[in-house]
């Protein structure tokens, strides 16, 4: 059996054809995609996945819990961060941030973070969750770097 990939990234679909197509044809793993952080945790608490690439900025879906955590912080996704927030929901079990438990199978080292934030401006706020796969999205990344990514992810299990 594959191993099962969350990709939570609000421009996914944009990314299919060159980030999505490596990973699809080498059938490394079975890829889902969640373009904001309500369809994430719909998906999180419906299975177990391997690993999870998250982006920092995410939209906050339809559940009324991420959109007004949303709108308390600012209303965009540069300074919401509700990708930050699901990870640390997602480690701590942060009630703050979300009221439920978190899924008991999610550890640290399953997550991964590709965003376009450096490590400089988020490293603080992931380091002390144990996040250590960390990729920043630059114009020159090669078409593999979600293979890479995965492969990085799938490693440590």
């Amino acid at each position: 059996m594959k191993p099962k990939v969350l990709w939570i990234e609000d421009g996914a679909r944009y990314e299919l054809a060159s980030l999505c197509g490596p990973v699809f044809y080498k059938g490394l793993c079975d890829l889902a995609l969640a373009e904001d952080v309500s369809t994430a945790v719909d998906h999180l608490e419906s299975d177990r996945w391997d690993a999870l690439i998250v982006d920092i900025r995410l939209p906050p879906g339809v559940s009324p819990h991420w959109r007004r955590l949303y709108r308390l912080t600012g209303s965009d996704k540069v300074n919401a961060q509700l990708g930050l927030k699901l990870v640390e929901w997602l480690v701590r079990a942060t009630p703050e941030i979300y009221p439920d438990a978190p899924p008991r199978w999610v550890r640290p080292e399953r997550i991964g973070v590709f965003t376009v934030e450096s490590w400089r401006e988020v490293g603080d706020q992931l380091k002390p969750l144990g996040i250590e796969i960390f990729q920043q999205k630059l114009a020159n990344l090669p078409d593999t770097i979600l293979e890479e990514i995965i492969g990085k992810l799938l490693a440590t299990r």
